[in-house]
């Protein structure tokens, strides 16, 4: 799983999406639609992440998740150790933000919130 450091404005926090330059990147991993990544914001605040397209060469459209706990990031990245539930804990919070976002899609005319 990839880290993605990302700067967030307030449309993109409302709208729950981010453009991420894969020039920014370390490294420049290959990202493809489907993929799970943790984001971190410039204030240092982790988020469940996942790639929705590749528009080009250099940028994809990346779905802003659920924030996520520093440690719960770091198990998610790979650099923890689980504690027992750990990996459940993990399944847990990725059925909450597709329900969250599944929820959030039924209502028609309903904004987005932070």
């Amino acid at each position: 799983m990839e880290l993605l450091d990302i700067r967030l404005t307030r449309i993109q926090r409302r709208n729950r999406a981010a453009f991420v330059r894969r020039s920014d990147l370390a490294g420049g991993p290959g990202l493809v639609p489907g993929q799970k990544v943790v984001l971190r914001d410039e204030a240092g605040e982790f988020f469940a992440g996942t790639v929705v397209d590749v528009e080009d060469e250099d940028r994809c459209l990346v779905h802003l998740g659920v924030r996520l706990p520093e440690e719960y990031a770091m198990l998610r990245l790979g650099r923890g150790r689980p504690e027992g539930e750990g990996r459940e804990l993990q399944d847990v919070l990725d059925l909450l933000g597709e329900a969250r976002e599944a929820l959030v899609d039924s209502m028609p005319g309903q904004r987005r919130s932070i």
